[in-house]
């Protein structure tokens, strides 16, 4: 049973290396999406609205239009930094899970079962 042991242990290891090397993460796939074009537009369009103003009522509106326009730039950000598409898989924890379990399990399979402790004696009583 040691013999088996050390060489599941030693295939184990290799195992692990072997997934270390092979199961790197992949690479982002995020395709960098360029936002400056459209907080540009929404400046440009902010400078307009505000040159056509002559109260504060008219900023306060104009400003709440820029501010709407840039965080609709922001979520639209958002969205595309966290899309599925542009997180990295990570394959290596399952897999050394499994490398843990069998290794648990190999464990299990080898280790010497405990010798039977003998209980009393009784003596047979006598007639």
């Amino acid at each position: 049973m040691l013999i088996v042991r050390r060489l599941g242990a030693i295939l184990l290891v290799l195992a692990a290396v072997a997934v270390w090397f092979m199961l790197k993460p992949e690479e982002k796939v995020q395709a960098e999406a360029d936002f400056g074009a459209e907080i540009a537009a929404a400046m440009a369009d902010y400078k307009a609205n505000n040159a056509s103003t002559d109260s504060a009522p008219q900023q306060q509106v104009v400003n709440g239009w820029v501010a709407k326009d840039l965080l609709e730039v922001i979520a639209r950000e958002q969205n595309a930094a966290l899309s599925p598409a542009s997180a990295p898989r990570h394959e290596r924890v399952p897999a050394y899970l499994l490398l843990i379990v069998l290794g648990l399990g190999l464990i299990a399979v080898t280790s010497e079962r405990p010798a039977a402790i003998p209980g009393p004696v009784l003596a047979a009583p006598h007639a």
